[in-house]
Order: structure tokens, then C-alpha cells, then sequence
């Protein structure tokens, strides 16, 4: 027998919402390789699917997310990707936070079309922690012409 690993993006439909949320607490909901391509594939099925209305994006733990999981770094152009996925949604994406935000996790909501965050949320860009320029994911989101 083999053990599938849990699902890193936790999915929930009801009433025409589709809610995603992140559930990799281990590591504080890092955007690892496999998290990247989780909700990225998530995303697109919302895309697909005629009874989503909007998404919400959430999630577990006390860290929306941390950022790049430097453990298991997706690669840039997946994340990119990810983004753009969001940006190109045909639906709105709401985003919820409850936690902290780091670093590419400010690129997820930057990408949502509504964030909206409790009296715990906190943001930070920490990139210059290990000498890259914060937001630098940004630059890579030109509009398409």
C-alpha cells in the first residue's frame, strides 16, 4: 500500500463559492513546488467549473503564507504561473486572511481581486533577509499586450 500525501489545498463548494485553502501549517503554508501546483490545478478546475461563481482563498494555521518554501522552492515560472492563474480567473477571487503574510504571500493577494484581513494579519516583505529585492515577483507580471 502507498501513502498519498494529503492534499496541500484543502477544496469546499457551497452556494456557488469555492473556497481553497492553504493547508500546509507544518511549514507555514510556504509555497513549495508541490503547494504551487496544488492550487495552481485548483484554480484552473474553478476556472473550468460552471457552478463556481467566485473563489475564496484561505487559509489554516496562523500563517496565510510564508512565502517561498526555500526548502522546496517551486520554480519562478510556476509561480509566475500561479499568479497569473489568479489574475486570469474568470471569476473574482476573494482572498481571507487571519494570519501572517511574508514575502510571496503578498504576491497571492496582491493577484486576488479583494483581500480582506482580520485584526491579526500581519505583512511583511523579508526577502531583503537574504538580499533580494522585496516584491521582485511583481516585475515578472507585465499586462499582456
Amino acid at each position: 500500500m502507498t501513502d498519498t500525501p494529503a492534499p496541500l489545498v484543502r477544496t469546499a463548494h457551497h452556494r456557488g463559492i469555492t473556497t481553497l485553502t492553504l493547508d500546509s501549517p507544518a511549514n507555514r503554508n510556504a509555497l513549495s513546488a508541490d503547494l504551487v501546483r496544488d492550487l495552481s490545478e485548483a484554480l484552473a478546475h474553478c476556472a473550468k467549473d460552471d457552478a463556481t461563481r467566485a473563489v475564496l482563498l484561505t487559509h489554516t494555521g496562523t500563517t496565510f503564507c510564508a512565502g517561498a518554501d526555500l526548502r522546496r522552492p517551486p520554480r519562478p515560472e510556476a509561480v509566475v504561473g500561479l499568479l497569473r492563474g489568479i489574475l486570469d480567473l474568470p471569476k473574482p477571487v476573494v482572498a481571507r486572511v487571519t494570519g501572517h503574510v511574508r514575502a510571496g504571500g503578498l504576491g497571492l493577494l496582491g493577484a486576488c481581486d479583494i483581500t480582506a484581513a482580520g485584526p491579526d494579519a500581519t505583512f511583511a516583505f523579508t526577502e531583503v533577509r537574504i538580499g533580494v529585492a522585496p516584491a521582485v515577483i511583481s516585475l515578472t507580471l507585465r499586462p499582456r499586450t
